[in-house]
C-alpha cells in the first residue's frame, strides 16, 4: 500500500499546535509501519525537510499558491491519501481520502469584523465540502466528533476517534527562563481569545488577593489587536504589572525547564481539539486546571485535573486555591495526572490511525 500524506502546516518558524500534532501524527505512524510505502507531500519546498523514523517515506514539494492541492493529480500517486485538516482539493478527488478533524473554534470565535465572518463562512463551506467528500474522518476527541456530526451533518459511523500523543517535555535538557523567584502559575499558548487569557488573568488577580505572594506566567506569542489589549488594560488597572509575566514563545528545553517549577499548570482554555499540554504537564508531574468543555474534559478526566467553568473567573481562581492550600489534593493530582499520562502517546495514536487507513484502502469503492 502506497500511502499519501499532507502534511501543512509544516516548517514553520514557531510552529503552534496544529502544525506539531500532525507533525507528530505522521511520526508516530512511521514508527509503526516499516511495510508500508509513504510519500509525505508539503506545499513548498521547506527550509528544513522533515525528519521522520525509517527509510520507507519520500518528501515532494508540491509547490506555492491558492490551488497548490490540486498539483496532487500530478504527484506521485498513492493509494490512500490522509489530509491532516479538512481541506482537500476542489477539482479532484484522491483516492480513498481521510481526513483528520481537530477542532471547528473558528465557527464560534471569528472576528465579529465583515472579512472576519467572510472566512468563517469560506472556511465552513471548505471543512464541509471536504469532510462530506472524504472515504473516513479521524477525529481527535469524541468533542469533535461530536462537533463534526452537528455541525456538518456527517454520520457518526464515517467517524473514527483517535487521541493525540505528546511529548515528555521534561526529559529534554532544561534551558533557562527568566521567572519570577517566587512561586507562580503558568499558561503556554497563542495568547488570544480562544486560551481564555483575560479570565486567567481575572481568576489571578482574584486568587492573588490571598495570597500576594503567587505570580502568574504566559508563555506564548501574543495575538495582538483588541483582546490582547483588554488584557493589557485589565493589568494596567489592577496594577498587576510586577505579578504577571509575559515570557513569548519557548521552546522544549525552556518549556522543560518552566514545567518543572510551575507551581501548577492552568489551561482552561475555551475550545480545544484535544489539548495536549494538559498531558505534556501531568507527565512532568505538575498539577493541572483545565475546563470542563470540548476536550478537555477528556483528557483531563477520571480525576487527572481540576476541571473549571472557563467563562467563570472565581471558580478558576477557587481552584488555584485548593491547588495550594490542600497538599494532599496537590499530591493526589500530581499521581493521578501522571498515570493519565501514560494512557496516551504519539506511536499508539500512529498506530490507531495506521488501523483506519489499512480498512479504508480494503473497503469497497462506493459513490458519494
Amino acid at each position: 500500500m502506497r500511502i499519501g500524506i499532507i502534511l501543512h502546516p509544516y516548517d514553520e518558524d514557531k510552529p503552534a499546535g496544529l502544525a506539531r500534532t500532525i507533525f507528530e501524527l505522521t511520526k508516530g505512524m512511521l514508527e509503526v509501519d516499516s511495510e508500508n510505502e509513504y510519500y509525505v507531500f508539503v506545499k513548498n519546498a521547506p527550509k528544513t525537510a522533515p525528519q521522520f523514523p525509517g527509510e520507507n517515506w519520500k518528501s515532494v514539494s508540491l509547490g506555492g499558491g491558492r490551488l497548490w492541492l490540486e498539483r496532487l493529480r500530478n504527484a506521485p500517486k498513492c493509494d490512500v491519501y490522509i489530509f491532516n485538516t479538512p481541506v482537500m482539493p476542489l477539482l479532484w478527488k484522491p483516492p480513498k481520502p481521510i481526513v483528520i478533524a481537530l477542532d471547528f473554534a473558528y465557527w464560534y470565535l471569528a472576528d465579529k469584523t465583515l472579512s472576519g465572518q467572510l472566512r468563517k463562512i469560506l472556511t465552513y463551506f471548505i471543512h464541509g465540502f471536504s469532510l462530506r467528500k472524504a472515504d473516513a474522518i479521524v477525529a481527535i476527541s469524541h468533542a469533535t466528533k461530536e462537533e463534526t456530526v452537528r455541525l456538518f451533518k456527517i454520520p457518526e459511523s464515517k467517524i473514527d476517534v483517535v487521541y493525540c500523543g505528546f511529548k515528555k517535555i521534561c526529559v529534554v535538557p532544561e534551558k533557562r527562563v527568566p521567572l519570577p523567584t517566587q512561586k507562580f502559575f503558568f499558561f503556554a499558548g497563542i495568547l488570544k481569545l480562544r486560551k481564555n487569557i483575560l479570565n486567567i488573568v481575572k481568576a489571578f488577580h482574584l486568587f492573588a488577593e490571598a495570597h500576594p505572594e503567587y505570580h502568574l506566567v504566559l508563555a506564548g506569542n501574543p495575538s495582538g489587536g483588541e483582546y490582547f489589549n483588554s488584557v493589557l488594560r485589565f493589568i494596567e488597572e489592577n496594577k498587576l504589572e510586577g505579578k504577571v509575566h509575559f515570557v513569548g514563545h519557548l521552546n522544549d528545553p525552556e518549556l522543560s525547564y518552566v514545567y518543572k517549577r510551575t507551581e501548577a499548570f492552568i489551561f482552561p482554555t475555551l475550545i480545544e481539539g484535544f489539548g495536549y499540554p494538559l498531558l505534556e504537564a501531568m507527565d512532568c508531574g505538575v498539577p493541572v486546571i483545565t475546563s470542563n468543555q470540548s476536550s478537555l474534559k477528556e483528557v483531563g478526566g477520571e480525576g487527572s485535573a481540576l476541571l473549571v467553568d472557563p467563562y467563570q473567573p472565581k471558580d478558576i481562581a477557587r481552584a488555584m486555591r485548593r491547588v495550594v492550600e490542600s497538599p494532599d489534593e496537590r499530591e493526589k493530582l500530581i499521581t493521578t495526572g501522571f498515570m493519565r499520562a501514560k494512557q496516551f502517546s504519539w506511536r499508539k495514536a500512529g498506530g490507531e490511525l495506521l488501523t483506519i487507513v489499512t480498512r479504508t484502502y480494503h473497503a469497497k469503492n462506493h459513490s458519494k
